[in-house]
């Protein structure tokens, strides 16, 4: 049986072939969709055997909350979600938000930082857009992740590309890097 992190990755391309109309909203306005893609993820979590799945569950005597947890093949989980949006130009994706790239990364290895404090086995999960089609530059925030984090992360490993069909004259089809990693748990 495959990590679940890689599980978890198949789920989310499962969320996003079922709703391919709805994510060039998000990325034409660069408009995060993490609280939607919370509760779709854990429909598509249950549909597939996951148990006790829960959104907002808290952990770390009560003080902090993963954005999902759920038991699935007698391990149970926490799983931070993230959907960093970034600014890179694109002609039809006008660049109408301007949180730094920079704060989202860091916002992705809190969470993960966070995670080691959970008594169950934690995931981190982030969805980055919009990418350039093809474009590769977005790896360095992968490996600024690997790096402040200590843990090991590949595109080929972590990480799906999917493509938006966000109509346009140029006919540029920006990109949601979706990655996956597993954060080993506190043991008690």
């Amino acid at each position: 049986m495959p990590a679940m992190d890689a599980i978890l990755r198949d789920w989310i391309r499962e969320v996003f072939d079922q709703h391919k109309a709805l994510l060039p909203i998000a990325v034409r306005q660069r408009a995060k969709f993490e609280g939607w893609l919370k509760f779709e993820l854990a429909s598509v979590a249950k549909q597939h055997g996951a148990r006790q799945v829960e959104v907002e569950v808290p952990y770390s005597n009560g003080t902090k909350r993963a954005d999902i947890g759920f038991e699935f093949d007698g391990t149970a989980y926490c799983v931070e979600l993230k959907t960093p949006n970034t600014n890179w130009r694109m002609p039809s994706v006008p660049l109408n938000k301007r949180r730094p790239i920079t704060r989202n990364i860091a916002g992705i290895v809190r969470d993960a930082k966070k995670l080691t404090e959970c008594p169950k086995q934690g995931i981190v999960a982030f969805a980055l857009f919009p990418v350039p089609q093809g474009d590769a530059q977005w790896i360095k925030y992968l490996r600024r992740i690997a790096k402040n984090t200590g843990i090991l992360l590949a595109e080929e490993k972590n990480c799906f590309r999917w493509q938006v069909d966000l109509p346009s004259e140029q006919g540029e089809k920006p990109e949601i890097v979706v990655c996956t990693f597993l954060v080993n748990a506190a043991q008690p």
